[in-house]
């Protein structure tokens, strides 16, 4: 333990020192989590000559194959995680996945050894330009227009991240020309220090994850560490429409040694940089796409292309290809997508709502005529929000652990709804997915939307919310193909 503790003093990461390098006297590094996060940095460790162990809780044959990691040099612990594997660490990186609360991450920190995020180490690893977007919802989309923008206006980009792929996953091939937009949860901003990504964007910020953060002001600060480190030369990119992103932005203007601050906002506001005006996106004061040339629906998609294009804006790319790209971005999988046609009833892929706020947003874009279904592994949600706002929906289905949850919350509302109780939609409960579709589509008529926004993690059922989306759309095809 004396020599993690001596690294901690001379190494500190902080305000008084962030200096982006993994010093090379930290030379034993412990990795918590055995997920693409985990396995990404371990790999990215050892090829640059560090002991590394990487631990994880699960038993090791529900982690897959490791050998190839093991081969490298990589020493695997899995199971029961106790205080002797911090023995002689200098450095504990956590995957998302881990909790700050996690035995072994409070003896790190109590023993004052270093903990930091995958994401921190990835900024310490790579010289890379990084341009990181965060917020509640919109991130995946966001992310995927910007670098959708940026491969437009010619750049080398990767896009990494909470998107998919591990940005310390990047292997040697990697061109530190490259720039590397990141889509950022708050998971991965519990543990940076240096990380200072050369223009961040902010989103929204609605209650999410509260039963990883506890307090909605815990989830807020975790987020603003996105900013924490710009300075003159970055720029940070703010939605003024959410009260949290108002709010930043006074902080972030009331330090004369912070970074540019660049407005979009749905609405025209004072000093706001970007917004939309008569049915047309303005781009930092010009003239861009109409509202109806881009393939994407709803009003949080134009917060996300306002988003997007004021950012890639900021780095330099050229207006007219920015434009261009707008109204070509297609979209991202599991993200409000057509999954099929079957009978005149459309099938709508949005596994990725994955609280409320996203299926609220859903709802925005197919407000009547809808069959709805929802559940999975809450997150302490607050559901009343939806049911308040399924006047349009033709029925509601629930499935998953949340189910009681999610339906206790569509009977309050219906009761102080008192002569309302009529109005309110069918809801029913169906246990998994496939019931779900099976009843959905039972009951739908043509025209009708069966809607897939679950408002809920998908980890009771699924590994993650794409093989949730995956599963409908294959339940969708089974049903084209009977017809």
């Amino acid at each position: 333990m004396k020599d993690g503790a001596e690294a901690a003093r001379r190494y500190r990461v902080g305000p008084e020192t962030s200096h982006r390098i993994l010093p090379v006297e930290i030379e034993r590094i412990l990795v918590l989590g055995a997920g693409r996060s985990g396995v990404g940095a371990a790999e990215a460790l050892v090829r640059r000559g560090r002991s590394v162990v990487l631990s994880d809780s699960k038993p090791r044959d529900a982690l897959g194959d490791l050998s190839a990691l093991e081969a490298s040099g990589v020493e695997v612990v899995t199971g029961v995680q106790g205080d002797h594997l911090l023995e002689g660490i200098q450095l504990v990186v956590k995957s998302p996945g881990v909790p700050g609360e996690a035995p072994l991450v409070r003896r790190a920190r109590e023993t004052h050894i270093p903990v930091w995020s995958e994401v921190e180490l990835a900024f310490r690893l790579f010289p890379n330009v990084f341009v990181a977007v965060t917020g509640t919802n919109g991130k995946t989309t966001t992310t995927a227009m910007l670098g959708h923008l940026l491969e437009r206006d010619g750049r080398s980009m990767r896009l990494v991240g909470n998107i998919g792929q591990a940005v310390t996953s990047l292997g040697a091939d990697l061109d530190p020309a490259e720039e590397l937009v990141v889509e950022v949860s708050s998971f991965q901003l519990e543990d940076v220090h240096a990380f200072r990504p050369a223009v961040a964007v902010f989103l929204n910020l609605t209650p999410d994850h509260l039963d990883r953060h506890h307090t909605m002001e815990a989830y807020v600060a975790t987020k603003m560490k996105l900013f924490a480190r710009q300075g003159p030369g970055d720029v940070a990119v703010v939605n003024v429409g959410d009260p949290y992103g108002a709010a930043l932005v006074e902080q972030l203007r009331a330090h004369p040694q912070g970074p540019r601050v660049l407005t979009f906002s749905l609405e025209p506001q004072v000093e706001v940089d970007s917004w939309v005006q008569d049915n047309r996106l303005m781009l930092l004061g010009m003239p861009g796409p109409a509202v109806d040339e881009l393939i994407l629906r709803g009003s949080h998609n134009l917060e996300n292309a306002l988003a997007a294009g004021t950012a890639a804006l900021a780095r330099r790319a050229d207006f007219d290809l920015v434009c261009a790209g707008l109204r070509s971005f297609p979209g991202v999988p599991h993200r409000l997508a057509q999954a099929g046609t079957v009978g005149g009833i459309s099938y709508v892929n949005d596994s990725k709502a994955t609280n409320v706020e996203a299926t609220l947003k859903a709802l925005g874009a197919y407000p009547e005529g809808t069959h709805l279904i929802l559940g999975g592994r809450d997150k302490g949600s607050d559901y009343r929000p939806i049911a308040r706002n399924c006047g349009g929906c033709v029925g509601v289905y629930l499935l998953g652990e949340a189910a009681p949850l999610v339906r206790d919350a569509f009977a309050e509302v219906a009761a102080e709804a008192g002569e309302g109780l009529s109005m309110s939609p069918p809801v029913e409960d169906c246990g998994d997915l496939e019931s779900a579709v099976a009843r959905a589509t039972e009951r739908a008529l043509p025209g009708q939307v069966v809607l897939l926004a679950p408002a809920c993690a998908s980890f009771d059922q699924y590994g993650s919310f794409e093989e949730r989306g995956e599963h409908f759309i294959q339940l969708v095809r089974d049903l084209e193909k009977k017809a």
